[in-house]
């Protein structure tokens, strides 16, 4: 969901997404008292974030999803309405004609809204007749709240009955995971994505009298995080970083629209931008900021790096010279101190601005938007988030939230399915834009680093019989004074600017680079190999599956890559 933040009208912010879900049969004189309990909690939200907005999911159902949604749109919030059935159908639920308007001026109101497809089991006419199948659709859009919001609101009397679609039903999906029959087809060892719920205690019609103190908020997180507190500082830390990542969009919106159309451009090569659905123009705009972004603090990683190394290299020099040459003139051991000085001050910059953590996550944000573009243009409905480094849970949480919030379904595409002729049309495009572009950029950046490898091989060996070098000509060669201390200043730099020069290769992962680059060729030429035959043979039947497999390698490769990197840090030199 890409959302034009108010201030800067030029660039779009991704939000937290909160879903709604509670009683339909709320009593009068609770209405006022639960719609102040929401918008403190939209409030909060928005104090401690300030850089992102907010969507809210609310499928208009009477009582809770609909005071939920007013609060919502009086405090400006996007709104978007995932409904359980067709508006004609759903509407037989509401019970007398305010009601049903009351419906339809939430739905003009709303930012987007669709009605989900048919669960399977589910049938068009069975959804039409008050009973399983119909209750299936409202777990079905119950489980899509849990499933597409980072954090939940619960108007709950805290009771857990035995209706399939009920609020208590709800709240376990948001905190245990979503039943199989709503969500994908996963391994058992993989992590089951979760989320925090927030409850507010609600007396309802049926159960007037609740333990406890009505409206009161309390929050319930999932399991595996050992304290409530533990639990509450990795989403805290979640959502900090997407509001980072929001503060840089909007601190470089300048640059970001200058350079953005090149980005998009470099995605979808000659694919027709005018036939995109607005959730691919979405997905699509949100990688050319992660993309632009990524580039941008990838120059000021490398310059921190260069910054770094290039002051311990003069400290070095400076004290070679102090010692064996100028051992008498202060003013060099003075520029060997403020040469280490100046190293870890820029050390100590670049970490504060967290240039590397920026581009390294910023990058493996917009690799991921890359795979879920062509996903969502072959018309697959896999989330990339949820096939992301999907085994560790970790700091680069926030980079899978970000991707399924990038990706939200906007109702253009849900439920659509595609012919055999528009999956060989895409087919033929994904092959050009994606795979023939991959398969052409791996060799060359294979080759790019093969060539500064060696290069700075060749410098390390050089630098090393320098060395060697200069210690057997002062033992077999009597040097007059003045050259032999040059010479001993030579043969002690020589292995200092080959030590430096091998934490260069190692800080830059070259050598990792070269071996997943290699990978990533192969793959990507077996996958230009088995497009190109399957567009000749007309076989098209497989064609999704492949590009789904491709893209789950590509997620899998990028997330190598960054924990290759995050296991590098910039760091002061040793040895």
């Amino acid at each position: 969901m890409a959302i034009i933040h108010r201030k800067h009208p030029d660039v779009k912010t991704l939000p937290i997404v909160i879903g709604l879900t509670g009683h339909r049969d709320l009593q009068p004189e609770d209405i006022i008292p639960l719609k102040q309990s929401i918008e403190r909690i939209y409030r909060d939200m928005l104090d401690r974030f300030p850089s992102t907005p907010l969507t809210v999911l609310s499928s208009l159902a009477e009582g809770a999803d609909r005071i939920g949604a007013e609060v919502a749109l009086e405090l400006g919030l996007d709104l978007i309405c995932p409904l359980p059935l067709d508006p004609d159908l759903y509407r037989m639920d509401f019970q007398t004609e305010a009601s049903r308007e009351e419906f339809d001026r939430y739905l003009a109101a709303a930012h987007s809204w669709f009605a989900l497809p048919l669960v399977e089991g589910a049938t068009a006419e069975g959804v039409k007749q008050y009973g399983y199948e119909r209750d299936l659709q409202y777990a079905q859009v119950g489980a899509y709240h849990a499933q597409h919001s980072q954090i939940m609101i619960a108007l709950w009397d805290g009771q857990v009955l035995d209706s399939i679609g009920g609020t208590g039903k709800v709240v376990n999906y948001k905190l245990q995971g979503v039943p199989k029959i709503f969500g994908r087809t996963q391994s058992p060892l993989d992590p089951v994505e979760t989320g925090p719920v927030y409850h507010i205690l609600t007396p309802r019609v049926m159960n007037p009298e609740v333990h406890g103190v009505p409206y009161e908020i309390k929050k319930y997180y999932p399991r595996g995080y050992g304290t409530d507190e533990d639990a509450e500082m990795a989403f805290q830390k979640i959502f900090d970083q997407i509001d980072l990542f929001n503060a840089d969009t909007i601190k470089l919106a300048a640059h970001l629209v200058k350079e953005k159309p090149q980005g998009e451009a470099w995605l979808y090569g000659d694919l027709p931008k005018e036939n995109f659905s607005i959730e691919l123009l979405s997905i699509l705009d949100h990688y050319s900021t992660a993309d632009c972004l990524a580039s941008y603090y990838q120059r000021y990683t490398k310059r921190a790096f260069l910054f770094v190394f290039g002051f311990v290299l003069c400290a070095a020099v400076f004290f070679d010279l102090y010692a064996h040459l100028f051992h008498d003139v202060q003013e060099v051991l003075i520029g060997y101190l403020g040469s280490l000085l100046a190293s870890y001050l820029w050390f100590s910059y670049a970490k504060k601005k967290h240039y590397q953590t920026k581009y390294l996550d910023y990058r493996a944000l917009a690799e991921g938007l890359r795979v879920q573009f062509f996903w969502r243009y072959m018309g697959l409905k896999h989330t990339a988030g949820d096939y992301y480094i999907r085994k560790q849970k970790s700091e680069m949480d926030w980079i899978r939230y970000a991707m399924r919030t990038a990706a939200l379904p906007k109702g253009d595409t849900v439920g659509s399915e595609f012919d055999d002729t528009r999956i060989a049309e895409r087919t033929k495009a994904v092959m050009h834009s994606w795979v023939v572009d991959q398969a052409k950029y791996y060799p060359k950046a294979l080759k790019r680093d093969h060539h500064k490898l060696h290069r700075l091989e060749k410098a390390i060996n050089a630098f090393f019989y320098i060395g060697v070098g200069l210690v057997i000509v002062m033992l077999f060669i009597e040097l007059p004074h003045e050259l032999k201390d040059l010479f001993v200043v030579a043969a002690g730099l020589a292995p200092i600017l080959a030590a430096l020069f091998g934490a260069y290769i190692e800080r830059n992962a070259l050598v990792g680079h070269i071996k997943q680059y290699e990978r990533m060729e192969g793959l990507f030429h077996q996958a230009k190999d088995y497009l190109t035959d399957v567009i000749a043979s007309g076989n098209y039947s497989e064609a999704s599956e492949f590009i789904f497999e491709l893209g789950t390698e590509a997620l899998a490769e990028s997330g190598d890559w960054m924990l290759l990197h995050r296991d590098r840090p910039i760091e002061m030199p040793k040895g």
